[in-house]
């Protein structure tokens, strides 16, 4: 099995978040893959709706690859501190990018 992290913790790999997930990893077992939305280059959705009309997302950034990580994955896992009852913020803009399978389910 093929798991993708979606990772949001501003202390690397050194915090508790990523204690814990090591804990996970060596838990389930299987190919693991981790996006840091810390260290990545993805922008939020800013609700142009391009993916209403087509495969993908109009900003081209880090988050094309993040598309093609999810696609060959058999299992996504978000792990991040929770900050103000919120995910990070770099892990929202993420989430937020997630329109466009949304998009692809319910319009096309």
């Amino acid at each position: 099995m093929r798991t993708l992290i979606l990772y949001g913790s501003t202390h690397g790999s050194k915090g508790d978040t990523a204690a814990l997930v090591a804990a996970f990893c060596a838990r389930v077992g299987g190919d693991f893959d981790w996006v840091d939305a810390y260290r990545a280059d993805i922008s939020p959705c800013v609700d142009c709706r391009a993916c209403w009309q087509g495969d993908g997302c109009a900003i081209k950034d880090g988050m094309t690859e993040v598309y093609r990580r999810i696609a060959d994955s058999d299992a996504v896992v978000i792990a991040s501190p929770v900050y103000f009852s919120l995910l990070t913020g770099p892990l929202l803009s993420v989430g937020s990018r997630l329109q466009a399978f949304y998009a692809a389910a319910r319009f096309r």
